[in-house]
This record gives C-alpha cells, sequence and structure tokens, in this order.
C-alpha cells in the first residue's frame, strides 16, 4: 500500500518528468564537454541530440510508434523510452581540423546549464511543497 501511494504522490506532482528532464540535461551537458574538450582533435565529430525530441520520447508525448518488449530478453524498438538518446554526428567541413564550432557548443553549454538550474530549482520547490504538506507547517 505505502508503495502505490509513494508513486501516486510523485507521479502527481511531476517528479518523474523532473527526473527524466534532468537527466537528459545531464546526458546533452557531457555530450557538449566532450566536444569541447576535443575541439583541437583533428577529424573529431562533433555530437549533439535535439533535447526536445528526445524528451518528447522520454515523456511518451510523440506520434511515432514504440515497439513493445515483452519478454526482458528483448531489445527495445522504435521511438522506446528505454532506448537512451543517439547523438548526431555532425560532419567534417573539407578543410576544417573537425566540426567543433567552440562559440556555438560554450553557448549551448550555457544555455543547457541554465535549464538544468531551473529544473532542478523546480523541483527542489515540488519537494518543498511535499515537505510541507506532509509535516502541516
Amino acid at each position: 500500500m505505502v508503495n502505490k501511494t509513494t508513486n501516486f504522490v510523485f507521479n502527481r506532482v511531476g517528479i518523474p518528468r523532473f527526473e527524466k528532464y534532468l537527466d537528459l540535461a545531464s546526458f546533452r551537458h557531457k555530450l557538449i564537454g566532450g566536444n569541447v574538450a576535443n575541439v583541437s582533435t583533428p577529424g573529431y565529430r562533433s555530437r549533439q541530440i535535439d533535447f526536445n525530441e528526445e524528451y518528447a520520447r522520454l515523456t511518451n508525448e510523440t506520434d511515432q510508434l514504440a515497439g513493445a518488449t515483452t519478454h526482458p530478453a528483448h531489445l527495445p524498438l522504435g521511438f522506446h523510452t528505454d532506448r537512451p538518446p543517439e547523438p548526431d554526428e555532425i560532419k567534417v567541413e573539407e578543410g576544417e581540423l573537425n566540426s567543433v564550432d567552440i562559440d556555438k557548443e560554450i553557448s549551448t553549454l550555457a544555455q543547457n546549464e541554465l535549464l538544468f538550474t531551473i529544473a532542478a530549482r523546480l523541483l527542489k520547490h515540488k519537494f518543498d511543497g511535499l515537505r510541507k504538506a506532509i509535516t502541516s507547517r
């Protein structure tokens, strides 16, 4: 009974969505950090993800189909929430060292950090509200 109640309370205030959002923002941050670290690596292909598309997939807010997994050994197919994000690689243009645009990467890094911070603060407010409801203070 406690598990069902806990799941209901957390799902009701949207905590699983924040968890997915923060996980995806963290994954994107690692990709951008890798791109920045390889800014002078010859032939390196910049990697990125479409944040909005991946978030829609993780929250099942998409019009694309996903295969059903009926056995633990099955592989997730299609637009499935169990499939990790697949980064796109940007082709290296002829005459360029690699495909990393440092200005774009730093800008995206700052934007991603801001989005992560806002989501983390909103999640903190959700937990503060739950704490107030539980302790009635």
